[in-house]
């Protein structure tokens, strides 16, 4: 038994049904896969037609309620049909319950059904995965070797100094780094690399001195080795934080405008940073994101706080700016694709500037480069020819030392000025 409103009912039901899909289609299309896209292409051609199919009854089913109808409380089946073929609607089964369709229309209907039982199941699947993926399995990292061997004879050392906050500084950097380790794990690696190099090349500077004198010099060296590594390691989480930050902000615009795209289609606003977190196209971006998506499914903060939370541990002020102008925008109930499209706008002219710039500063090292390593060597090679036909020297050296000694020079400073443009270039 139905009620006199059944037919209709059921239309709308599947009608909500399909809605429902087409929402996950089009906000899983950013981040699927090529031969995804084709398969989402298809059924959402194929949902659309279906809702136009399922929705030419409606009005007729409405026009065709009697009085009696509106009355009685239920009604059989039987009649609900009959009256559904008087105005030409015939009754289809699907998986999720009965609809009402044309009867012109009903073969393609069935042929829109099979279509979605043998293309929509697959992608509804790989969707579901993902929407259901355990995320917190992002962050379980198994410890590595030297990790557990450091705790194992450094922890109750290494976890007294942290707590006194000698090294605090390094808590920070290791977050903004998203290096595996907590603080005391990483002092733990510090003493024990420490140790390490000292013990070992305290051992090979006595083994190879053949003097005492030898050995004071060896000593010494192994002492400065010890202290270079120490220093080294101190420094690690904050040159990798600094690269995630220049990484972060090349992928920025790009990043933000992707986010702005999938906003569009009014999907809910945690989604955004789903989907961005599982994106390949944007590495250091995406793990910021899953930071977001973590605090939100593992700690169970609300979506503000986690975009708060992530804005103070990014190492880029760029990105925690945005994430604090996204919290500020859903807080106050303002229109979330409109800030986005606006900052993926400034972030992008802010970007092409930096690399205009960029290329005008680049100019101006290339002359100081030329007059440096290339006319000044030529300049001094010359006064070395001069002076080896003189037969002069130059503070007590002769132009072949002098010639072997500025040769030396150039080579170092080259390599220093590749170091000095690859450190101040930017991301691309």
């Amino acid at each position: 038994m139905q009620t006199a409103f059944g037919s209709i009912k059921s239309n709308i039901e599947r009608m909500e049904r399909i809605a429902r899909d087409l929402n996950r289609l089009v906000a899983s299309y950013p981040a699927a896969r090529p031969e995804e896209r084709a398969i989402i292409e298809k059924s959402v051609s194929v949902l659309l037609d279906q809702l136009i199919l399922i929705n030419q009854p409606i009005e007729a089913l409405v026009q065709s309620i009697t009085v009696e109808m509106v009355r009685a409380e239920e009604m059989p089946k039987e009649k609900i049909e009959k009256e559904a073929r008087k105005a030409g609607f015939e009754r289809v089964a699907t998986a999720t319950g009965p609809v009402y369709v044309s009867k012109e229309n009903k073969a393609r209907f069935l042929q829109d059904l099979g279509i979605e039982e043998k293309e929509l199941k697959k992608i509804k699947k790989r969707i579901s995965e993902k929407e259901e993926r355990p995320v917190a399995e992002e962050i379980m990292v198994k410890p590595s070797f030297l990790a557990a061997l450091s705790n194992k004879i450094f922890y109750n050392i290494s976890s007294n100094l942290s707590k006194k906050g000698l090294f605090k500084s390094i808590e920070k950097d290791l977050r903004r780094a998203n290096m595996p380790y907590t603080l005391s794990s990483y002092v733990s690696m510090l003493l024990f690399l420490t140790l390490f190099t000292f013990i070992v090349t305290f051992i090979l500077a006595l083994a190879l001195s053949t003097s005492i004198e030898a050995a004071l010099r060896n000593v010494g060296i192994a002492i400065v080795l010890t202290m270079a590594i120490f220093l080294l390691t101190l420094n690690w989480p904050a040159s990798t934080a600094s690269g995630n930050r220049r990484k972060i902000d090349a992928e920025l615009p790009f990043a933000t405008s992707h986010m702005a795209a999938i906003a569009s289609s009014k999907v809910e606003p945690s989604k955004i940073f789903s989907i961005v977190a599982f994106t390949k196209e944007y590495k250091a971006f995406s793990a910021e994101m899953r930071k977001i998506v973590n605090q939100i499914n593992v700690y169970g903060y609300d979506l503000t706080t986690a975009l708060k939370n992530v804005a103070r541990q990014t190492p880029s002020r760029k990105l925690a700016e945005l994430l604090n102008g996204m919290s500020t925008t859903i807080t106050t109930g303002g229109n979330l694709t409109t800030y986005l499209n606006e900052k993926a706008k400034s972030i992008l002219t802010e970007y092409r500037l930096s690399h205009e710039r960029y290329s005008t500063i680049i100019g101006m090292y290339s002359d100081i480069y030329t007059a440096i390593l290339i006319a000044a060597p030529l300049i001094f090679m010359l006064l070395l020819a001069i002076m080896s036909i003189i037969g002069t020297s130059f503070i007590g050296m002769p132009a072949e030392s002098l010639a072997n000694f500025g040769i030396g020079i150039i080579a170092v400073l080259n390599i220093l000025f590749l170091i000095f443009l690859q450190i101040t270039q930017p991301e691309i």
